[in-house]
């Protein structure tokens, strides 16, 4: 694999030494739930090699995970306990963690039939993206080993990477209530995208320069009507500021909470509805 910003200078990153075991959906798969295994069951046809089932130890410490392009465009990392051969070639994947590795804004898009599907094993190596790469326009070339580096033997991708993995993922256990004068209090918890897999129960490293967060106020589906920065978890929303943003207390308000990342990045939307009264 090379790379270069224009269509010369090509440099060289990586060697991919293994084929990767990719399929494609013959079914469309749901949006599912975070933090628990979802009923959804997923079927796939594979070009090339094999699925297998693993037992739950292996599967929290990451086994099976697979990366699904979804509706919206992006990719959804699903990790599967149960893997069933039904036909030739035709699996049944079930007993699903779904939205691992932050990617809960493509499970809630879903996945149509036909979407590509790709085992995330040793087959599949990072890129080689440097940081001063990040966001920007590159030509990617592949093709096999020691062959001339004509267009006879290799493809040629453009694509944006690595701005993704610099946004914080979006918070979790929002949950609200409403003091004795109407107020509505909101918080949440953050989560890390880097070392916070940490199970002494003690908080999780920052990994931002700075903790803020972004909450922003509508009617579901709605437009904004509120945005505040904050650096607490937590935000009060007066009665006062309910009736001047909707005109009266409404019956159900929809909070989207962000964690601000280094550089001002926007992370991944939390959405919650709460039913006021």
């Amino acid at each position: 694999m090379f790379v270069s910003p224009e269509e010369t200078g090509y440099e060289f990153r990586a060697t991919l030494d293994a084929i990767a075991t990719i399929g494609r959906l013959t079914t469309p798969l749901a949006s599912g739930v975070q933090g628990r295994y979802d009923v959804n069951r997923l079927d796939v046809t594979m070009f090339s090699g094999e699925l297998a089932s693993v037992a739950d130890p292996q599967l929290l410490n990451g086994a099976n995970a697979a990366a699904i392009q979804t509706a919206n465009g992006g990719w959804e990392v699903v990790q599967f306990a149960n893997a069933e051969e039904v036909e030739p070639g035709q699996w049944r994947l079930s007993r699903l963690l779904r939205s691992q590795l932050g990617t809960d804004d493509a499970m809630l898009a879903g996945a149509e039939a036909g979407a590509l599907f790709v085992l995330l094993d040793d087959a599949v190596k990072p890129a080689g993206l440097r940081a001063n790469e990040t966001g920007l326009t590159l030509n990617w070339r592949i093709g096999p080993a020691g062959a001339p580096f004509t267009d006879t033997h290799f493809i040629t991708l453009t694509q944006r990477g690595g701005l993704r993995a610099a946004l914080p993922l979006s918070p979790v256990h929002v949950r609200s209530e409403t003091n004795p004068a109407g107020d509505l209090s909101v918080h949440w918890t953050r989560r890390g995208r880097l070392d916070s897999d940490n199970w002494e129960g003690i908080d999780i490293p920052l990994g931002e320069e700075q903790e803020r967060y972004r909450i922003t106020v509508s009617e579901p589906g709605g437009p904004v009507l509120r945005t505040e920065d904050l650096e607490t978890a937590q935000w009060t929303y007066p009665v006062a500021s309910m009736t001047a943003d909707f005109g009266a207390v409404p019956p159900v308000i929809s909070f989207a909470v962000q964690q601000i990342g280094t550089g001002g990045g926007l992370g991944i939307a939390a959405v919650r509805n709460f039913t006021i009264g």
